[in-house]
Parts: C-alpha cells; sequence; structure tokens
C-alpha cells in the first residue's frame, strides 16, 4: 500500500479516537487535512468509509445509553429538509452561509462560557424544530452536526449518550453517501485493502476512545467538547 495511503488511514485513526471521546469532529480532521495527502475527492469518499464504520460502531458500543425516541425523531424529522437544504444548494451562496453558521456558534460558546446563554429544556417541538435545522444545514453544507452536538449538549444528556446518540442519528446519512460514492465510481474495487484497514482503524478507534471517555470527568468532557465545537466553527469562517 501507498505510504499516502497509510498516512491517510493513520490521520483517520486519530480522527476517529477524537469523535469517539467527543461525539464528533471526524470530518473537521480528516476532510481539512486529509485533502493535503490524497486527491479531494477521493479523501471524500474513503472518509465516507470511515464516519460510517465509526458512527455504526459507536451507535452499538453506546446503544444501551441512547434515548432512541430522540434519535428517531431526529432522523424522521431531518430527513425531508436534508433534502431541501441539497436543492436549496444551487440557488444560494454556500460559502457565505457555512461562515454565518460558524460565526453563530462562536457566539453561542461565548455567551456560554460567561453563562450568559439562557438555559431552556428542550421538548419534543423544540426537537422537531432543531432537528429540521441540522437536516437544512446538513444538505445546505455537508454536515450539520455543529446545530446536533448545540443540541444534545443543552438536553444535559450523559456523556456516553451524547456520543452514542451524535453516531445514531447519523448512520444512515453516511451509508446513503456511501451507496452514492460506490455508483458514481469514487468508490471502487480497488480500494478494497484501504476500505478494509480504514474499518479496522474505526473500530479500534472507537474502543480506545470508549477507554479514554469512562477516564475523562464530566468537566472535562465538556471542556473538550468546547473545544472541539470551537475548532469546527473556525474551520467554516476559514
Amino acid at each position: 500500500m501507498e505510504s499516502a495511503y497509510v498516512a491517510f488511514i493513520c490521520l483517520s485513526f486519530a480522527a476517529a479516537v477524537v469523535s469517539a471521546v467527543y461525539g464528533f469532529g471526524t470530518a473537521l480532521i480528516v476532510l481539512a487535512l486529509g485533502a493535503h495527502i490524497l486527491p479531494v475527492k477521493e479523501t471524500i469518499a474513503l472518509a465516507a468509509v470511515l464516519f460510517s464504520a465509526t458512527t455504526i460502531t459507536k451507535t452499538i458500543i453506546f446503544g444501551r445509553h441512547i434515548d432512541w425516541k430522540v434519535a428517531s425523531i431526529m432522523a424522521l424529522a431531518s430527513l425531508p429538509f436534508s433534502f431541501a437544504g441539497a436543492v436549496f444548494l444551487a440557488d444560494v451562496s454556500a460559502d457565505t452561509l457555512r461562515r454565518l453558521l460558524g460565526f453563530m456558534v462562536l457566539i453561542y460558546l461565548g455567551l456560554s462560557a460567561f453563562n450568559l446563554f439562557p438555559r431552556f429544556r428542550i421538548n419534543t417541538l423544540g426537537l422537531v424544530v432543531g432537528s429540521a435545522a441540522y437536516g437544512f444545514i446538513s444538505g445546505l453544507l455537508g454536515s450539520g452536526n455543529l446545530i446536533k452536538a448545540i443540541m444534545f449538549r443543552e438536553m444535559n444528556i450523559t456523556k456516553e449518550a451524547f456520543v452514542g446518540a451524535m453516531a445514531a442519528t447519523s448512520v444512515l446519512a453516511n451509508v446513503a453517501k456511501i451507496t452514492v460514492y460506490r455508483e458514481s465510481g469514487l468508490l471502487h474495487g480497488g480500494q478494497k485493502l484501504q476500505i478494509i484497514w480504514l474499518v479496522i482503524a474505526a473500530i479500534l478507534a472507537v474502543l480506545l476512545g470508549r477507554y479514554l471517555l469512562r477516564a475523562i470527568s464530566i468537566a472535562q468532557f465538556s471542556s473538550g467538547l468546547q473545544v472541539v465545537l470551537a475548532l469546527s466553527a473556525l474551520g467554516l469562517l476559514f
């Protein structure tokens, strides 16, 4: 296997560990840095394999902590708005909206850091509205994990439930992307070895991440989550 693929798999493992501990962040690392290792389109396609493997593994491992009612509502409510966002993409400047989302997330983090953000309980209606926003942003920008992470953060669920819910609500979308990439030829038989190693790396990373997640406190988890959110927001801005 070529050295570029070895480097990409190592990068994917490190990113998957971060995601296994904090619930997301794989895309921020893999897509931003992986594109300097492999061609952009191949990076996106292979990243989808990594995302699928990590989300499925995390869903299985943290399944007993997940509120499946919440996960089901989010998955169903976000689906039509994902399509709407994808359609809307043709008529708007995605770069402008991407920067606006990043700016809004930084404002949220700033207000939260100084306890100026109003605390509220997300009911069923709020979950549906938030899921619609997540779906729309996901279809428009390619990922809506920042919206989803903020929603779950405000629900004050356990760290295990947070990681599990973030994964469970992404499985179908990731599998759908793999199907599209395979049919378009971005994923093909010539990548079989790389795909196998990506799946192995994803599983090992989640197992390591579960161990690290158990070792950190709620306060450390919350602080780390804020860092990942901030870096993701800055990634949207720049």
